[in-house]
C-alpha cells in the first residue's frame, strides 16, 4: 500500500474539518490524526497535542468571555485534574514504547470508532 503522503492542502483542509466537529460534536482528533498517520509518532503526537491546546484555550476565553464559565464548571475541571495529572505521568511512561505502526493503527481505530459513535448519536 504507498503510503499517503499530504500536501498542505490536506493540512489545511483537516485543520477546518477538525475545527468544525471538535466544535459541533466534541470529537475533533480523527481528520488531524489521519492526515498526520504517515509522519513520525513524536510528530504526530505535539502536533496533534498542540492543536488541541489551542483548540481548548481559544474555547475557554470564548466561553470566560461570554459568561458562560462558573463555579460549577470551575468546580468540574478541578475534579479531572488528578485524571490529567496521572494521565501525564503514563504518557511519559508509556510513549517511548509506541512505535509509529502502532500509533498509526491506533489511530485508524479511533477514527473508525470515533465516526461510527457520532453516527449513532445521530439516530
Amino acid at each position: 500500500m504507498p503510503a499517503f503522503s499530504p500536501g498542505r492542502g490536506a493540512f489545511v483542509g483537516a485543520g477546518l474539518v477538525t475545527g468544525i466537529t471538535e466544535t459541533a460534536t466534541g470529537i475533533g482528533g480523527p481528520p488531524l490524526a489521519l492526515v498526520y498517520q504517515h509522519q513520525p509518532a513524536p510528530t504526530m503526537r505535539s502536533t496533534i497535542a498542540l492543536c488541541f491546546l489551542l483548540g481548548e484555550l481559544v474555547s475557554l476565553a470564548v466561553l470566560l468571555a461570554t459568561g458562560r464559565v462558573g463555579l460549577p464548571q470551575l468546580q468540574a475541571a478541578a475534579l479531572l485534574l488528578p485524571a490529567l495529572v496521572v494521565g501525564a505521568v503514563l504518557s511519559r511512561l508509556v510513549h517511548r514504547r509506541v512505535n509509529g505502526r502502532l500509533l498509526r493503527i491506533f489511530v485508524q481505530v479511533f477514527a473508525i470508532v470515533s465516526g461510527l459513535v457520532l453516527l449513532v448519536k445521530a439516530f
